[in-house]
């Protein structure tokens, strides 16, 4: 009896667990993406996103979208930017990221190829919709090795 009431427990707990992430925050990102082995590029623009939903894929998948509007420099955001990113859907168990709707965003792609690819894990982290001008100012002051913590901007 006290076996069986063990397994249940057991059982239960499997079943009672959630995905755990810290906020997504674009400053801790830059981070992130300054301390990989692999290269990134910062871009911001209006993402267009085809049957994209903004809904929790089912499944990983990738979709390509079109991103029109510019890359990180030491000077901000002036080099222009109209090419394909992939969005590249990842899972962790049971929970998986979401392609984004279509609208003005800031991301972190990774150069992994001919075309940068946006990781959308279920945590988020790479992109990031409607971004402030603050925000724009900030990850400038990063990209010129100033202070880049994951504090709220002031």
């Amino acid at each position: 009896m006290i076996r069986a009431a063990s397994a249940a427990l057991i059982l239960l707990a499997g079943q009672a667990q959630a995905l755990s992430c810290l906020a997504p925050d674009p400053l801790a990102s830059f981070t992130n993406a300054s301390a990989s082995d692999m290269p990134y590029l910062v871009l911001t623009g209006d993402l267009a996103t085809p049957s994209a939903t903004g809904v929790t894929e089912p499944q990983p998948t990738t979709r390509t979208a079109q991103l029109t509007g510019f890359e990180l420099t030491a000077d901000g955001f002036t080099v222009p930017f109209d090419g394909e990113v992939l969005l590249d859907v990842t899972c962790a168990g049971p929970w998986c990221g979401a392609l984004p709707a279509s609208g003005p965003i800031v991301a972190f792609a990774r150069i992994d190829g001919p075309v940068p690819v946006i990781e959308m894990s279920a945590c988020g982290g790479w992109l990031f919709a409607d971004p402030d001008q603050a925000t724009l100012d900030h990850l400038t002051e990063c990209m010129n090795g100033k202070t880049c913590s994951a504090q709220p901007l002031q």
